[in-house]
Order: structure tokens, then sequence, then C-alpha cells
């Protein structure tokens, strides 16, 4: 059987290197800040941004590709 169809952004993916990336926001949802973070895997880049949440949230990104949520501790 003839492997399933892959999406563009699943070749492109497979084709460059990680460029993870934290986005750091404000109460108000407005990013007061961005840090590119140089690690090999979303396993690394996790651990990374969780450490950078404080009394502000923090967003992981690889590119354009979305990977987590991190709210902020009070």
């Amino acid at each position: 059987m003839p492997d399933p169809p892959r999406s563009r952004m699943d070749a492109l993916s497979e084709s460059r290197p990680p460029a993870y990336r934290a986005v750091l926001l404000a109460k108000s949802g407005a990013v007061i800040g961005m840090v590119r973070l140089s690690v090999q895997d979303d396993e690394q880049a996790i651990v990374r941004a969780k450490a950078m949440v404080d009394g502000h949230a923090v967003e992981l990104w690889d590119g354009v590709r979305f990977i987590e949520l991190f709210p902020p501790v009070e």
C-alpha cells in the first residue's frame, strides 16, 4: 500500500533545521519579547520555555509551527 500523501508543511518542516523561539506575552496578550532557543528538539525547547515563565505567559514556536502555550505563574 502506498504511503499517504504528505502536506506541504510536512515537507517543509523536514527539510529545514528547527527554529525554536519563545514569545513572551503580557497579561493583555501583547508580545513583550522574543527569545531564540538553541536546542535540538521539542523536548529541550519545552524545558527551556517552561523555565522562562514568570509573571508573563510564554508561547513556544518552531518556525510557523505552534508547539505550546505556558500560562503565567503568579
